[in-house]
């Protein structure tokens, strides 16, 4: 399969190899693949856009000496694709990453959330506190107070429209997939610094049959044309009972919310501590990896 191919090929280019584990997830029936990498302490990654956990590879080299349980999400990653819009999805949230504890025995981790799975990952702390050691928060986590994400991206949710669109992200060479980040905050000049295997695998997986379906109904599942879904927001009342201590690395040409916003949302915390990336993105490790990677190894050496 081209996916798994372009993924073994960016591993290899970061000096790492994964295990591939598969589990049921038993209310919504569907089977999820879960990449297990490296040795040593355990922490939990929940990746964000549809679910890939390959985007992460270029932070996930940086921490040595973690057993690292990279979840792709329901519809993303070589997981069974799925309808969100048939689902609750706070529910397939806590489903999904409750799952995968049980599955190896965890009963109390770090967790690192990616955008939407920060949103995911904040909700598992609120409602299984005693389960989350930590939370690092890389990028906008996905609809809390004002963040949502830009007027570009949520016209993904206006039927006809979306397939339209998505018909010409799947039209990607290559060369050109990469180019979609820039809608998200990422400069042309940092993007020119990726490898070649990181935009083989964005345009491999895009192509897979059932990621038009997941995406989309995502998309259309938390937002609407002009922002966030009521039904998914995280409001400042619900951050005040986060119990664990929390990171967040937010970069400042992120579109999904300001940075003035970000150091609101971490101060609703009761033990947070907030990061601005300068000149990063939406993914803001892939501007600059070796910076993102060092903060988060402080960050667990201390917590």
């Amino acid at each position: 399969m081209a996916a798994r191919k372009a993924e073994e090929h960016l591993l290899a280019f970061y000096g790492l190899q994964a295990k591939d584990h598969f589990m049921q997830l038993p209310k919504l029936g569907v089977k999820i693949r879960v990449s297990e990498i490296g040795s040593g302490k355990p922490i939990l990654v929940v990746p964000g856009n549809t679910g890939d956990a390959f985007p992460l590879i270029p932070l996930l080299a940086e921490m040595k000496g973690y057993h690292i349980l990279a979840i792709n999400r329901p519809g993303g990653g070589l997981s069974e694709g799925m309808d969100h819009r048939k689902v609750d999805f706070h529910e397939e949230a806590n489903e999904t990453i409750h799952t995968v504890l049980e599955a190896f025995s965890l009963e109390q981790i770090p967790i690192i959330g990616h955008s939407i799975g920060g949103h995911w990952s904040l909700w598992y702390a609120m409602d299984h506190p005693e389960r989350v050691s930590a939370l690092i928060l890389l990028g906008v986590p996905g609809n809390i107070l004002t963040t949502c994400p830009p007027f570009s991206l949520r016209l993904m949710t206006v039927p006809i429209l979306n397939s339209l669109l998505f018909k010409s992200i799947e039209a990607h060479s290559s060369k050109a997939a990469l180019k979609g980040l820039s809608l998200v905050g990422h400069s042309a000049e940092n993007l020119a610094r990726l490898p070649k295997e990181l935009a083989e695998c964005y345009s491999a997986f895009e192509k897979l049959p059932h990621y038009r379906i997941s995406t989309l109904s995502m998309m259309q599942k938390i937002n609407h044309l002009y922002g966030a879904d009521p039904r998914v927001h995280i409001n400042g009342g619900q951050l005040q009972n986060i119990q664990c201590p929390a990171m967040f690395l937010w970069g400042t040409n992120d579109p999904f919310g300001s940075i003035e916003t970000g150091r609101e949302i971490a101060s609703l915390m009761p033990e947070s501590e907030f990061h601005a990336i300068e000149g990063g993105g939406h993914l803001p490790w892939l501007d600059d990896p070796a910076g993102c990677g060092r903060l988060v190894m402080d960050f667990l050496s201390n917590h």
